[in-house]
């Protein structure tokens, strides 16, 4: 995944920490390189650049503190590079401070406006903290600006997906498909739209598709889960719930859809736990409200009056704590 993807984007910062731990001698080479470089440059410019080279090295290493000591220094030799602003966002993602992350994308976007990469990173930013307009309209122009960013593509076809707008997302993601048949979160979305629309036999086939690519990834067990929740088979669905969580623990949507199988169930205690650990994911409260639950489980008419009676049972349990 790339380092603007929010898609990623919440999540991405955690790995990026643990993949940089793995590379820390080649990261302490690269440092021992870039810090001539800022001593020999020329201009402005060339020592913004290379600041940048030694705070991504910092990045790479973890060292945040480092890094946007390095940032800030590539700002005040050249305030209008809007990668160091990108870079400052991502390390503030990287230190959960998420209003400052908005910040400097914004900043990124505002002196860089033709610099795709900014477009999309406040734009998943944007996605992920349920302002879905503004975030469309950014990865629009990201697209626009860089055609070939496919990660981009795919996200805005999930958001076309959510609006209704299936023909202009089938045609992103028969592209994407085409340019990364290894990815398989388009081909999940690809499936999503036949349950969306009722076609649970071609969404069951696109399931067992992805399973047989892959038994160990999320993504097929994620549109089985959701199919055998639609045909009743409640037991079924757990499992797939299981499998799919062991592969992707934060999957909000499959936490969700749990917490609803379990309390169906009659199994309580672990609807209301399994509720709560839904709760933790980028959604948070929001997950309390029915269009917010009810569009992460692709629900129907005849499920909307069993989302609501599970909510209204169980919104205490994302209540704070009385004070004492």
């Amino acid at each position: 995944m790339s380092r603007t993807s929010l898609a990623i984007g919440l999540r991405v910062a955690s790995l990026l920490i643990a993949l940089a731990v793995a590379r820390s001698a080649w990261a302490q080479d690269r440092a021992d390189q870039a810090g001539p470089g800022v001593r020999r440059a020329a201009t402005p410019s060339e020592a913004s650049s290379a600041h940048l080279t030694l705070g991504r090295t910092y990045l790479d290493k973890g060292e945040t503190d480092k890094a946007e000591a390095e940032f800030k220094a590539a700002l005040e030799s050249d305030p209008q590079n809007g990668i160091a602003y990108l870079e400052l966002g991502e390390v503030r993602l990287i230190e959960r401070r998420i209003p400052e992350a908005e910040q400097e994308f914004r900043q990124a976007v505002r002196v860089a406006p033709d610099f795709a990469p900014a477009c999309a990173a406040l734009a998943d930013l944007l996605i992920q903290t349920e302002r879905r307009a503004e975030g469309r309209q950014l990865l629009e122009r990201a697209v626009k600006l860089d055609p070939d960013d496919w990660r981009s593509e795919y996200r805005l076809a999930v958001l076309l997906i959510e609006a209704g707008e299936a023909g202009s997302a089938a045609e992103m993601l028969d592209r994407v498909e085409r340019l990364q048949p290894d990815f398989l979160p388009a081909r999940e979305q690809s499936a999503l739209a036949f349950v969306r629309r009722g076609d649970l036999k071609n969404a069951t086939a696109q399931a067992e598709a992805l399973i047989g690519k892959n038994p160990q990834a999320a993504e097929g067990h994620r549109i089985m889960a959701l199919v055998l929740w639609k045909q009743g088979d409640h037991d079924g669905s757990l499992a797939e719930c299981a499998l799919a969580l062991a592969a992707d623990p934060d999957s909000t949507q499959m936490h969700l859809l749990q917490a609803l199988e379990l309390w169906q169930a009659d199994r309580k205690k672990e609807a209301r736990t399994a509720f709560v650990r839904a709760a933790k994911g980028p959604a948070g409260m929001k997950l309390a409200t029915p269009d917010v639950f009810c569009r992460l489980l692709l629900c129907n008419a005849r499920d909307i009056s069993v989302v609501e009676d599970f909510l209204r049972k169980n919104r205490a349990a994302l209540a704070p704590n009385p004070a004492p």
